[in-house]
């Protein structure tokens, strides 16, 4: 066995011969060995010192197995140094190991002002310590000479750096601390330019960006904006298509009595390179799309060549299947490189018909699935076709043969120009020679001693009588070693033969596995941190002394690591990889994310929706408005080192103000998915015409994720609402204003099968949230409330998906208080409002549903008129349908919808009629119809709805001030107040929406 180093090995060979020359005059070889010692204590896992260890007490001592003894304890990996003496003891002899102990890198931290840039990551990756690899002092001045070069980069040619290290005896560890002092950071000067730039000096400062404009103060340096600088001098070329400019930074001279840096920049302009296209006209978009010329910034046949069949095939899929294209480059004249694509593309045509003929193991339908090539369509005018697409369609028609044991399939396509004697009309043919199936008749599987055969034979995808293919060879070779590694064999290996066996078309097949010596898990380390504690990190390492050295496991942990979310780096390793040891540590070092963090957004919303005014009550159904939105959240992260985390949320709009703290519990009681907040919130809305809502809470949540599509809530809230700007006179009774408490426990669980949640193309979503509200938790009002849901989404295309989406809701009061009906008693806050972009576009904002009708007689013997305003309700149903389809490109989406429903006074009223009876009917259903725009950005779409509502209500409403609506009594008419008289309203049929975010 060899010496890790070669000096090592001289080293223990000449103790080997000290030993052998003594043992020469019969003093010590051969004599019994009375004990063996080891100075100082011994660092190997008892089971490693077992297994390297030749000598052992009573036996002989033979300078062989000293030998033998000082190679395979350099072979750990684990000693720098390794003496061997022998003393006397009585008739027998004492054996001491004088080691010196090799150290590992256990981690590094950055100290001292770090002002970005560099970060402290930067620097500790820039030292270049792997963590668990071994560590030799020799190694720092490197290292240190790195991060100087680091910081000068970024202008800090004054800074400094100290190292200090920190020894764990106990795990052989190393911690490296480097504190950093900075200096002032150096500015640039004016560059040195050199070579042919064809630019102005000016213009190439300016580009740079190393000088602020028109003060023209120079900017300090860093390594990103230094290369920045040079990218933006090589884009200023290219815009003027130079696309051949080489422009390189030669070196970067300091100045310490300034503290000034000037850049060197050496530039080679090189020739304008315009690509055009003769004979058929090609946008420059397109060009530059599919000329790689231009991604490139170079010139050279391969390009050419490539950038010609890909035009060609831009033009197939155009239709234009005879299309020929051709290039040639003019030399360079008046500064001028010009590359000519001759394209001549011949009649254009459509793919009316793809046969596949010639399938028997495969249907149809499922050989086209794969295709790229389609026919004709709705969304495919002239099909889609070329001769790329023909090629990689019979590659993949073979392939999926191949992978299910047709190693002899051909696959060849023809093409018919004239399709039925029409010209422009091609129709291709795909015909599939499928040849006879080849089965696996035998699989023999050798090597498997320490894991379940039997188990491990189940998973193969090559058993008895299954197709034999080269992937489902593969994929046993990736099962069997994926399983090894899992279980602590990191040497295993996998060798698959395969013969053919006496029956024609079938093989025996033969699996070697040599699976190697299992490692285990000495111990798990841990070190970096200062804030968290260590009993949240131990409950997160499921990998014990003693478990398999899973590498698996290894990284399942570090991925829990950074889900808390309170870690900016957690980086994991096996300490000494390389050395003979069966029982390793496993390390884990951390860096800590900043705790506070601050974050701002801004909105808006345009549309109709309503402000209550106390001031006007003559537009019941609300004006249009644009509603711009402010919101704020600051976050505390590992509050008390526990992985918690409190926030302060708010938002301010002119029809909502949200305040709210949340002390979020993730993983509570160590269970994965299950997690616990407490929440204060304060909440006021202006959003419906009737009232001002006002919500004063304290809520405590218990979520738990049940699978990865499956998710939990258990919410129980207590509440205060109250109602302000109360326009209605049939409102203003004592019982309906008054502030009321509801204590309600809700339950919720949510169903996400969809492919994408911001903007999904296929999937399920379902949602069901049920609550009870009772004296018994509290509460000055009792009801239930179920509120459900469902979505679905259908790909009927590659880019056309059909979206459904919908809502159903109860609220059943029951033990009303006396003096109020059951409807009254469910106070207007927590009724269904519904109507606008998310819900029900026939309306504008919380619009839908029944609405004042006034009443001959209010509590208190004052009658009053009918205003129109909405009241909510206490059933609700809404079912919205959209077809989504590509309108401009990639990022620009139309949408045609139709919604349809209603929020009912109660269960027992929910209708499917399509007219209204009279202007007291609002109980029955609405549709709307509609086109919508979706622009995709990075944070989701902005969305635009423009809505036509088919049937929308009429209802009486008033044209009077509020003083003038207490003086109207409908049951005693005063000609002499015109404005008494009801007037008739109706939500208007087009409605428009503005927002970000589907529908649904």
């Amino acid at each position: 066995m060899q010496c890790p180093r070669k000096y090592l090995c001289v080293i223990s060979a000449f103790f080997a011969l000290i030993v052998a020359a003594r043992a020469q005059d019969k003093q010590f070889e051969g004599k019994r060995i009375n004990a063996i010692e080891y100075t100082p204590s011994q660092t190997l896992d008892p089971g490693d010192l077992t297994r390297v260890q030749p000598l052992h007490v009573g036996g002989l001592l033979h300078a062989s197995d000293v030998a033998d003894a000082i190679d395979r304890f350099f072979a750990t990996g684990r000693y720098e140094d390794i003496r061997v003496e022998a003393r006397a003891d009585g008739a027998g002899v004492i054996v001491l190991f004088v080691t010196i102990p090799a150290y590992f890198v256990g981690g590094i931290n950055v100290e001292g002002k770090v002002v970005q840039p560099p970060n402290r990551g930067q620097v500790s990756t820039s030292a270049q310590f792997a963590l668990g690899s071994g560590f030799r002092e020799e190694d720092l001045q490197p290292a240190m000479d790195s991060i100087t070069n680091l910081m000068k980069a970024n202008g800090l040619y004054e800074a400094q750096i100290r190292s200090e290290l920190e020894r764990d005896e106990h795990a052989q560890q190393v911690f490296i601390t480097l504190t950093v002092t900075e200096g002032k950071r150096a500015k640039y000067s004016m560059p040195v330019l050199e070579g042919q730039s064809k630019l102005p000096d000016s213009t190439i400062v300016r580009a740079t960006g190393w000088r602020v404009p028109i003060v023209h103060w120079w900017k300090h340096v860093t390594d990103a904006r230094t290369r920045q600088g040079v990218q933006s001098v090589q884009s200023r070329l290219e815009g003027q298509d130079r696309l051949t400019a080489k422009v390189q930074l030669k070196n970067l001279e300091y100045d310490p009595q300034r503290r000034r840096v000037t850049p060197t920049l050496e530039i080679a302009a090189g020739p304008k390179i315009q690509v055009k296209a003769t004979e058929a006209k090609v946008s420059r978009r397109v060009l530059k799309r599919y000329v790689p010329v231009f991604q490139q910034r170079d010139v050279y046949d391969d390009l050419l060549v490539e950038g010609k069949r890909n035009l060609q095939d831009y033009f197939q899929s155009q239709g234009y299947y005879d299309v020929t294209v051709d290039y040639r480059v003019r030399p360079v004249k008046d500064d001028v490189e010009v590359i000519e694509y001759v394209i001549s593309k011949g009649e254009r045509s459509k793919l009316v018909r793809l046969n596949i003929a010639g399938n028997k193991y495969f249907r149809t339908d499922a050989i086209r699935e794969r295709m790229f090539m389609a026919p004709a369509a709705f969304n495919l005018r002239r099909g889609r076709y070329s001769e790329a697409f023909r090629r990689k369609d019979e590659e993949n028609i073979k392939n999926l043969y191949q992978a299910n044991g047709f190693r002899d399939v051909k696959v060849n396509s023809t093409v018919d120009t004239d399709y039925q004697g029409k010209n422009g009309q091609v129709a291709v043919t795909v015909t599939i020679t499928e040849g006879p199936q080849w089965l696996v008749d035998k699989l023999t599987v050798n090597g498997v001693v320490q894991e379940n055969a039997k188990e491990l034979l189940s998973r193969l995808a090559s058993g008895m009588g299954q197709p034999f293919a080269e992937v489902n060879l593969a994929a046993d070779r990736e099962l069997v070693l994926t399983r090894y590694f899992t279980e602590g064999f990191p040497g295993a290996n996998f060798k698959a033969e395969w013969r053919p066996s006496g029956t024609p078309n079938h093989v025996e097949v033969v699996y070697n596995i040599t699976e190697g010596t299992r490692k285990f898990v000495r111990d798990v380390v841990t070190s970096g941190l200062t804030t968290t504690r260590q009993g949240l990190i131990d409950r997160n390492i499921t990998m014990k002394p003693g478990d398999p050295l899973s590498p698996i496991e290894e990284t399942e942990i570090q991925k829990r690591f950074y889900d808390l979310g309170i870690f900016s780096r957690v980086d994991t390793a096996i300490q000494n990889p390389d050395g003979d040891e069966d029982h390793k540590y496993v390390l884990y070092n951390f860096q800590e994310a900043n705790r506070y963090t601050l974050s701002i957004g801004l909105g808006a919303q345009v549309a109709r929706f309503g402000t209550p005014s106390s001031s006007n009550v003559s537009a019941a159904a609300g004006s249009t408005g644009f509603s711009p939105q402010i919101s704020a959240d600051i976050s505390r992260l590992n509050f008390l080192g526990l992985g918690h985390t409190v926030s302060l949320r708010g938002m301010y709009s002119s029809i909502e103000k949200r305040a709210a703290i949340n002390y979020s519990q993730p993983r509570f009681q160590n269970v994965e998915g299950r997690n616990l907040s407490y929440t204060l919130l304060f909440d006021n809305t202006l959003n419906v015409r009737t009232f001002s809502s006002k919500r004063e809470e304290a809520s405590v949540q218990l979520t738990q994720k049940f699978s990865k599509t499956l998710t939990g809530i258990i919410r129980a809230s207590y509440r205060r609402v109250s109602v302000g700007n109360v326009v209605i006179p049939t409102l203003l009774v004592p019982q309906l204003l008054q502030p009321v408490r509801i204590g309600i426990l809700n339950a919720n669980f949510a169903q996400d099968r969809r492919d994408n949640a911001g903007d999904p193309h296929r999937g399920i979503y379902n949602t069901a949230d049920i609550g009870i509200a009772g004296r018994f938790f509290g509460s000055q009002r009792s009801f239930g409330r179920v509120l459900l849901r469902n979505a679905t989404y259908y790909p009927l295309t590659k880019s056309i998906v059909l979206a459904r989406q919908t809502e159903f809701g109860v609220i059943t009061p029951f033990s009303a208080p006396p003096g109020l009906s059951e409807q009254e008693s469910v106070p207007l806050p927590e009724r269904f409002f519904g109507g606008g972009a998310d819900s029900l576009r026939a309306f504008p904002y919380n619009q839908a549903g029944p609405r004042d009708i006034g009443t001959p007689v209010v509590a208190g013997g004052t009658p009053s008129a009918p205003t129109g305003f909405p009241l909510g309700g206490n059933a609700l149903f809404f079912n919205n349908v959209e077809l989504r389809v590509p309108l401009i490109g990639e990022n620009i989406q139309g949408v045609l919808f139709h919604d349809m429903g209603n929020v009912f006074s109660r269960i027992g009223n929910v209708s499917f009629r399509f007219k209204q009876k009279d202007l007291q009917d609002f109980d029955y259903t609405v549709h709307a119809v509609g086109f919508g725009i979706r622009y995709k950005t990075p944070v989701g779409p902005i969305r635009g709805d423009l809505a036509y509502s088919i049937n929308p209500p009429s209802f009486n409403g008033f044209n009077g001030t509020p003083q003038q609506l207490l003086q109207c009594n409908p049951s005693m008419p005063n000609p002499s107040l015109p404005y008494c008289t009801p007037s008739r309203q109706s939500i208007g049929h087009i409605q428009f929406f503005f927002s970000i975010g589907q529908t649904f």
